[in-house]
């Protein structure tokens, strides 16, 4: 499932939001009085904190409750750590996460550029967080995601129309083979039907290929 960024752009360019209002967030880490911090610098930033979670699969079930727009997770949590949530939260639901750790050890980092574009991680933050560098890390962890997300869809589209070109020479191959006429022929034969018919050109193409006979 892909998120539809634009919904909580304040601005876009080619269709990749620039600026992001206030998102929906939600805070997993054991020790609530730092997920209590965290929260709080959230909200002084503007950000609607919709859970606090203590261990990670409580994490997991308020991604899936809320479908918030960012997970701030802590890395080493009780009974899944926060590269297992990003990862999970972010196959289903489309959902980034950031990483919130006191751990800079080398390992951590690799292990994540390890998973690739499955990990659902767009930052690691060391604690303790400032605001200022909440700020900042919030805003660019939107904005690679945001951009990510566009260029999925893209492809995405791409591939579709890809996928009809080949649909529809293929329903125009089947015209000049056996009615025995010309390709551009059959090519405004096509368009014709579609005219006709009120139909996009590709489901004529499609009837074409699974009529036992070319439809006149």
């Amino acid at each position: 499932m892909l998120k539809k960024w634009g919904a909580m752009a304040a601005g876009s360019t080619d269709g990749v939001p620039t600026t992001f209002g206030p998102s929906r967030v939600i805070v997993a880490d054991d020790e609530h009085l730092v997920a209590m911090g965290i929260a709080n610098n959230l909200r002084d930033l503007g950000h609607e904190v919709v859970g606090i979670a203590p261990d990670g699969e409580a994490a997991v079930s308020l991604a899936r409750e809320h479908v918030p727009d960012l997970a701030l997770l802590d890395l080493r949590m009780p009974k899944l750590s926060g590269t297992e949530v990003a990862m999970v939260i972010y196959e289903e639901l489309s959902i980034p996460s950031l990483i919130v750790s006191a751990y800079s050890d080398q390992e951590y980092v690799n292990r994540i550029q390890g998973y690739g574009e499955s990990s659902g991680v767009f930052g690691y933050l060391l604690k303790p967080v400032g605001v200022d560098e909440l700020r900042v890390s919030v805003g660019i962890a939107l904005h690679r995601a945001a951009t990510d997300s566009h260029h999925v869809k893209r492809i995405d589209q791409l591939e579709r129309n890809l996928s009809n070109r080949r649909i529809v020479e293929q329903a125009k191959w089947k015209l000049v083979e056996t009615i025995k006429i010309t390709e551009p022929a059959a090519h405004e034969r096509l368009q014709k039907m579609a005219r006709d018919g009120r139909r996009p050109l590709i489901e004529v193409a499609k009837m074409i290929l699974e009529s036992p006979e070319p439809l006149s």
